[in-house]
């Protein structure tokens, strides 16, 4: 996606420059002997690392003293920054909250028990070589897709199926950042959806939106319908409203409640044409920027650069790289599992 690889999390030691404010909620100790263990395991590998001296001993008193009392998440949010901890090692001290980084930095939210939590078994997860694999415990194999636009040129379908890649997601088109917001038919789209049907890819569709009202979203959803007329699609219609960091758009100011409504609008209107829908987006952007809980009718395709996902909730489709490599496709393109099989 155009924005996708600004705001992925990673699996390097996070340097946050932003701290939210502090959170309301606090958690109490001391905690279980294991998190204490985690602790000290913690003070091992930063010496081990090169933390010495007083520093080590400095992060250990600092650790079990959060521990032994009332935590304050702005604490350890300051923690992490000036020791680098992973949001991984901060999850399991809030085994009940889910720590991601979000819009402003290291994040802390409760696990929402309104939204269905995912039960996949990450034992089953396969990450050796350009290309993961994943097999459910009822030894379902989740299978691998690819999504472009035209930024990735001309492609050899037929290689691409040879490859593995059992589905494609393909742009269909997208509205402009400026104020008109003019809609546009990728340049690629017909020449990708006829090459990767033609070839026996199972296809879908994504649209790049910078819709701003519902009236918008429905306009955008009109646009697709109508590119779609002439082919059969048996993937998802994917509605794709991220944020833009490297420049000025016109949903900067846009709020959770209309990113929110917008969703809604565009994913409502494919559904009422026959149609799958399905949204996209990142960690940061499903957490902070809509309101999951009035889009549960909707299938996620996640977009999470790690070797494990750490969303909490569940999603279908997972977008694990922006850097893979398949035969037929010249230059990085994204990866993708389809984890549960689409209604």
């Amino acid at each position: 996606m155009l924005n996708q690889n600004l705001e992925q999390e990673t699996e390097r030691v996070e340097k946050c420059s932003a701290v939210p404010e502090p959170d309301k909620e606090k958690r109490r100790g001391p905690r279980s002997k294991l998190v204490t263990g985690l602790a000290l395991a913690l003070c091992v590998t930063l010496a081990a690392s090169g933390f010495l001296g007083f520093q080590v001993i400095r992060l250990k008193h600092q650790v079990e003293n959060l521990l032994g009392s009332t935590v304050a998440k702005r604490t350890v949010q300051n923690l992490a920054t000036q020791y680098g901890l992973t949001t991984t090692f901060l999850q399991q001290l809030f085994p009940d909250t889910y720590v991601y980084v979000g819009k402003q930095g290291i994040s802390f939210a409760p696990i929402n028990e309104d939204l269905q939590q995912h039960s996949y078994d990450w034992t089953g997860l396969n990450t050796d070589g350009g290309q993961y694999s994943y097999t459910a415990p009822d030894g379902t194999q989740a299978l691998a897709g690819v999504d472009v636009s035209t930024y990735n040129g001309d492609i050899d379908w037929a290689a691409v199926k040879a490859d593995g890649i059992s589905f494609a997601m393909i742009r269909l088109g997208f509205r402009g950042y400026g104020e008109s917001g003019k809609l546009v038919l990728d340049d690629k789209f017909l020449q990708n959806i006829q090459g990767a049907t033609q070839a026996g890819l199972d296809v879908g569709v994504y649209f790049f939106s910078q819709a701003v009202t519902v009236e918008e979203a429905e306009e955008e959803a009109e646009f697709v319908l109508s590119a779609l007329e002439d082919y059969s699609i048996t993937y998802p219609v994917v509605f794709d409203l991220e944020t833009i960091e490297y420049d000025t758009a016109r949903t900067d100011d846009l709020t959770v409640e209309t990113a929110t409504q917008v969703t809604q609008a565009f994913c409502q209107r494919i559904a009422q044409a026959g149609y799958q829908p399905m949204i996209y987006g990142n960690v940061a952007w499903m957490m902070d920027c809509i309101d999951l809980t009035q889009l549960t009718g909707y299938d996620l395709w996640l977009a999470q650069y790690q070797s494990t996902p750490t969303f909490p909730y569940q999603f279908h489709m997972w977008q694990y790289s922006h850097q893979g490599t398949v035969a037929g496709i010249s230059g990085n393109v994204d990866l993708n599992l389809l984890l549960t099989p689409l209604s």
